[in-house]
């Protein structure tokens, strides 16, 4: 039976393993210097309308949080961020062993609010030179939650970014996924016409491994950063050699060529199809008795489930679950579904029909 771990637990999507199969007897020149990486970065500026933005392609998205945090603070600032934020539960103090501190938000479910940013951020200067000092404000889209951001909720953290003179950095991680979530407003342009940095996550849409660091010239910080990031990259042991398979796999995704039917290159298409199946599967979990824990349009959801319903999941489904406080008090935990490039609807369906056996 198909698993819901993740959306990495595949390996490439077909556009992508043939790219690097027809690729593989080239020889180029290593550590992303490479015609391929510049074709593929080329691409991506085109998507995005951002002719002079700077393109990085690194193997995995703790090392792109660690470099753009690094890249865009000094060593005595850090960035205002969600409680639930990756880099505060996720990354083993990666950032923190960078030399930067994270300056934490009381926000729930990991979605940064203006408010909590603000509210951080008078606490964190209030004395001046005797506390960390806020730089930057970081969010991941979606968020660890699945939380798409609305273009009114990105606008206004980057209003309130802009008030401090803070830069923003979006981890998109699951960005393919936020841009093509049913219903929303918010597009790539407009948040790279905003955002000083942010990742196009590869690792998790499609990709064997990597995500596209992009860096906008048009502040200070931004340019600073720019400077800075190839030589962090080297530090961090993250300028890879075979730099070049990394660019293979982005020009495969933003290939113009390959754009379907309904007018995506295959990067959006595989998160379009993501979402619709985790949506397919939220409804028939709903109708089969299960509760949200949260609602998503996103390609995770998240069902209450008590424990041996949980264990079943985990066992059958791949599913992973999470602690969190049952307001019925009967003891549930929360059960995490992922669908990725690879899930279909008759997985979903196969998933649904096992998930009701178990009501």
């Amino acid at each position: 039976m198909h698993r819901f771990t993740n959306d990495y637990s595949e390996g490439a999507a077909p556009e992508i393993l043939e790219a690097l199969i027809r690729t593989n007897d080239e020889q180029t020149p290593g550590y992303g210097d490479d015609a391929h990486c510049a074709h593929a970065a080329d691409l991506i500026r085109a998507a995005i309308k951002q002719p002079d933005a700077y393109v990085r392609f690194v193997p995995g998205g703790t090392v792109a949080n660690m470099l753009a945090i690094s890249a865009l603070t000094e060593d005595f600032e850090g960035p205002i961020c969600a409680a639930d934020a990756h880099p505060t539960i996720h990354e083993t103090g990666a950032i923190e062993a960078c030399g930067r501190r994270l300056l934490a938000t009381d926000d729930p479910f990991g979605i940064l609010t203006p408010d909590a940013a603000e509210l951080t951020y008078q606490h964190m200067t209030a004395t001046g030179c005797h506390t960390t000092r806020p730089a930057m404000i970081y969010f991941s889209n979606t968020t660890e939650y699945g939380h798409v951001y609305t273009r009114a909720e990105f606008d206004a953290l980057c209003d309130r970014a802009a008030s401090h003179e803070l830069a923003v950095y979006v981890d998109g991680a699951r960005m393919a996924s936020a841009m093509t979530a049913a219903g929303g407003d918010l597009d790539i342009e407009h948040i790279a016409a905003r955002a000083d940095a942010f990742t196009l996550g590869g690792t998790k849409n499609g990709m064997l491994f990597g995500e596209a660091l992009v860096v906008s010239p048009r502040s200070a910080r931004g340019m600073r950063a720019i400077d800075r990031i190839p030589y962090l990259t080297k530090r961090a042991g993250a300028m890879t050699a075979k730099g070049r398979l990394m660019g293979v796999m982005y020009e495969a995704a933003f290939d113009p060529a390959k754009v379907n039917e309904a007018g995506d290159v295959p990067y959006w298409a595989y998160a379009r199809r993501a979402n619709a199946c985790a949506v397919r599967l939220a409804e028939g979990l709903a109708r089969a008795g299960f509760e949200p824990y949260i609602s998503t349009n996103g390609n995770q959801q998240f069902f209450w489930a008590t424990p041996a319903q949980a264990e079943a999941l985990v066992d059958t489904l791949g599913c992973e679950t999470m602690i969190a406080e049952d307001p019925t008090g009967a003891g549930r935990v929360v059960v995490r579904f992922v669908t990725s490039w690879a899930t279909t609807e008759g997985h979903v369906d196969e998933a649904v029909a096992y998930a009701q056996t178990l009501v």
